[in-house]
């Protein structure tokens, strides 16, 4: 692909405001960035969503929500097509501004005139329908005439829109039951093009810019979100009477709100769409389910903040929060299956896992809320949507900072310390294993479920299986509830009962009191007891796998020492059990850390083992004192203390045996650093024997030193 005006040339330092020729955008060359003219255009989105909005708002039911969804997707469909015209050209002159704002008038007079279609008005959205689809044509036009590398890609989407625009226009003069066909014509062929032989092979020639997508439809979601704060604020603003339950209703919508802000820029703006057929198409068109939900998802929190919160929430209320947050994660999960998380800790299949999980979830929770209160529906819907914050955060902990991205390589730092070009500070930085980033792992084999609570703390453990429990429990209660009567002596639409038989079940206890009336009772009922009693014993095996992991007792001293024995300069430290049990078979292992530059120039870190005096002992229940001795066959030899830095990263100490107690071979490992080496001080003896001849440990000495005589 050719980069540059005319696509045969560098774009000039100064350019023509009045016209200039559209430069096609090379990926990865220079970056784009969202020019004020697109910031501007959003603007008018705005307007239209809002509009939308309240004529949803002014009739919520099935019939309702189909409408505008049909008049939602002509929107997003002309402001995908702008914005993918700007993410492949560079323009901003007077023509491209004028054409932008003919473009703009029609989306305003497509919100509009948009409720008049349902009452036979089809006429004023026909018209504004073509011209919004004719201008995208209209500059892809122009950059097939001024952009000759570009022709085949400008043809192929110009024919597109102008297609798109002719049936829209031809709806002007087609009796009304025609016309909502022709529409839907015109929109299946503009969001079934990009799959087709030639748009696949053309987007390989003139690929996307992502980094420019993702701000664009980034902002864009931005825009629905803000509509919500939009509604909810004007239900305040026009009550004479703003009462407390008001307020705490409107808190608690708008905190939903800023959970599915969270989701998307914590998740999915932070994402990485993976190599792939279709996944650039995929990725950008499960914005539009997710984004027209979301809209959907401010109309329906505006309503939630006039309910009666000790009544029921009615039936089209409580579907049309329900139903759009669900079509929202769901939207959410398509989009995290073709993207990849960075800095994540589990498998991205747990992304879209959870997102699936919580849509199930949320349609079951607009079923049963009949029979609880609409604070206590609110409450599970909040809950849940902090349930998928909750999730995003421990998926991905941490971050990686803009500094990480040009960081000094392990190979510069080495031929630094070679040359003695190091501070002391940088000299004495320890790193542990544990404190590694580790970036861009591939999704399969970052860490599974096992693993992660096996590495993890008892809290983590525990949290996770509270939150499960209550959690089924909610699901089986909301099934018991869809069939009245399904469980005698249950006072009628009472999710409570429900839940607490749904306990009694899960846990196989069983009181009597509430029983199952139904068949469809007793099924839901088979089916909870098997869940718990699977639960129990995976728990059990997660808890008993985790109590019974050994874990050494093992102490080593804070120094290592270097004396001379027989003569000999001894590089020694001492370890001792603590715990007292017998080490069967111990094996100690020492090992040094040193960067290595190849005379080809090329970094090596390579470990060298040290051979010990006494590398194994038949029984460890005291202390042992390692020793190395510095002859000429070893590592060390010829190297002073003060050089040893500039040589040895580090000293890794591994030791292994047979635990006693535990019946299992335990290990222990500790790192000394070139600084924890000392050639003026002796260690303090720890053992003594009592007067009635039993030996002594003190452990309170055992880091002690003193000055060697």
């Amino acid at each position: 692909m050719d980069c540059g005006v005319r696509g045969t040339a560098l774009a000039p330092s100064m350019r023509n405001r009045w016209f200039h020729v559209p430069e096609l955008h090379c990926p990865g060359v220079v970056e784009k960035k969202v020019t004020w003219l697109e910031l501007f255009y959003d603007l008018i989105f705005v307007a239209a969503f809002i509009q939308l909005g309240n004529g949803l708002g002014n009739n919520i039911s099935g019939e309702g929500f189909l409408g505008f969804a049909g008049l939602f997707i002509p929107l997003w469909l002309t402001w995908t097509g702008f914005t993918f015209f700007n993410n492949r050209f560079t323009v901003d002159d007077f023509f491209h501004r004028a054409v932008t704002f003919i473009q703009m008038f029609a989306v305003g007079a497509i919100a509009v005139s948009g409720p008049r279609v349902f009452t036979g008005g089809h006429v004023y959205f026909a018209i504004s329908f073509a011209v919004a689809q004719a201008m995208v044509a209209l500059l892809h036009y122009r950059a097939w005439r001024q952009v000759p590398a570009a022709r085949a890609y400008s043809r192929y989407w110009g024919g597109v829109f102008g297609a798109a625009a002719v049936l829209a226009g031809i709806s002007v003069f087609v009796p009304t039951p025609y016309t909502y066909g022709l529409w839907a014509l015109a929109a299946l062929l503009v969001m079934s093009a990009p799959f087709s032989g030639p748009a696949r092979a053309l987007s390989g020639e003139f690929p996307t810019d992502k980094g420019h997508l993702s701000e664009r439809y980034g902002l864009l979601t931005l825009i629905v979100l803000g509509e919500s704060f939009v509604k909810v604020l004007t239900v305040l603003s026009a009550s004479t009477n703003t009462e407390w339950h008001m307020l705490v209703e409107a808190s608690g919508t708008l905190f939903i709100t800023c959970c599915i802000w969270w989701v998307y820029f914590d998740d999915i703006a932070g994402s990485k769409i993976r190599s792939g057929r279709f996944h650039t198409v995929l990725w950008f068109y499960a914005h539009l389910p997710m984004q027209l939900a979301v809209t959907a998802t401010g109309v329906s929190l505006k309503k939630m903040v006039t309910l009666d919160l000790a009544a029921s929430a009615a039936d089209n209320y409580r579907w049309l929060l329900c139903g759009t947050l669900a079509l929202t994660f769901v939207g959410v999960a398509v989009i995290d299956s073709v993207t990849e998380r960075r800095q994540a800790e589990l498998s991205d299949k747990w992304r879209v896992r959870a997102r699936v999980f919580a849509a199930a979830l949320l349609l079951l929770l607009a079923a049963a809320g009949g029979t609880m209160t609409a604070l206590m529906f609110l409450v599970l819907v909040a809950a849940l949507c902090v349930a998928q914050v909750i999730f995003d955060m421990v998926m991905a902990p941490f971050e990686a900072l803009p500094e990480h991205t040009s960081v000094e390589t392990t190979a510069d730092i080495a031929r630094r310390r070679a040359d003695g070009d190091m501070t002391a500070g940088e000299a004495s930085r320890r790193t542990e294993l544990e404190d590694v980033m580790r970036k861009g792992t591939p999704s399969e084999l970052r860490r599974d479920a096992y693993f992660y609570f096996m590495e993890g703390s008892w809290r983590r453990f525990f949290v996770a299986l509270g939150f499960f429990y209550i959690t089924v429990n909610v699901i089986f209660a909301g099934l018991f509830v869809l069939q009245p009567g399904s469980i005698s002596n249950a006072r009628p639409d009472s999710f409570a009962d429900a839940f607490y038989f749904s306990v009694q079940t899960f846990s196989t206890v069983g009181f009597g009191a509430l029983s199952p009336a139904t068949t469809y009772g007793n099924v839901l009922v088979v089916i909870e007891a098997a869940i718990g009693l699977l639960t129990v014993a995976l728990a059990t095996g997660v808890m008993i796998a985790k109590v019974s992991r050994a874990r050494a007792g093992v102490m080593f001293s804070s120094k290592m020492l270097v004396l001379k024995r027989h003569g000999i300069p001894t590089l020694t430290f001492r370890v001792g059990n603590a715990r007292g049990n017998e080490i069967v078979d111990a094996t100690m292992t020492v090992t040094i850390l040193v960067d290595e530059i190849t005379p080809e120039g090329e970094h090596l870190r390579r470990l060298h083992g040290l051979p010990l005096v006494r590398s194994r002992s038949p029984m460890f229940a005291l202390s042992w004192t390692v020793m190395h001795e510095i002859d000429e066959n070893s590592c060390l030899h010829g190297i002073e203390l003060d050089e040893l830095k500039n040589h040895v990263l580090r000293f890794i100490i591994t030791l292994t045996g047979h635990d006693s107690v535990y019946g299992q071979t335990i290990y222990k490992r500790h790192t000394y650093y070139p600084e924890d080496v000392s050639t003026t001080e002796r260690f303090v003896d720890v053992i003594s024997q009592l007067p009635d001849g039993r030996l002594m440990i003190d452990y309170s000495k055992f880091h002690d030193t003193e000055p060697r005589a």
